[in-house]
């Protein structure tokens, strides 16, 4: 299973993929949203999720566990 990380160290491994035009080997990871909004925004930044990428759950107190293949 993956380990969670932060929102800002999550948004810093996209931006270093969108520099590089191919990553060797794509990794499952984790990272726990405050709301589905902040949780879409952030698979919507530079390179987008594409279908079978990235699946969400919430959480009871709101939150969301948002897995994704970067």
């Amino acid at each position: 299973m993956a380990t969670p990380i932060t929102h800002d160290t999550a948004v810093a491994q996209k931006e270093e993929v969108a520099i590089r035009l191919t990553a060797a080997v794509k990794t499952w990871h984790v990272l726990v949203e405050a709301n589905p909004t902040d949780a879409v925004n952030f698979l919507n930044l530079p390179p987008a999720q594409v279908a079978g990428e990235a699946f969400a759950s919430n959480r009871a107190d709101g939150r969301v566990d948002l897995y994704y293949f970067l």
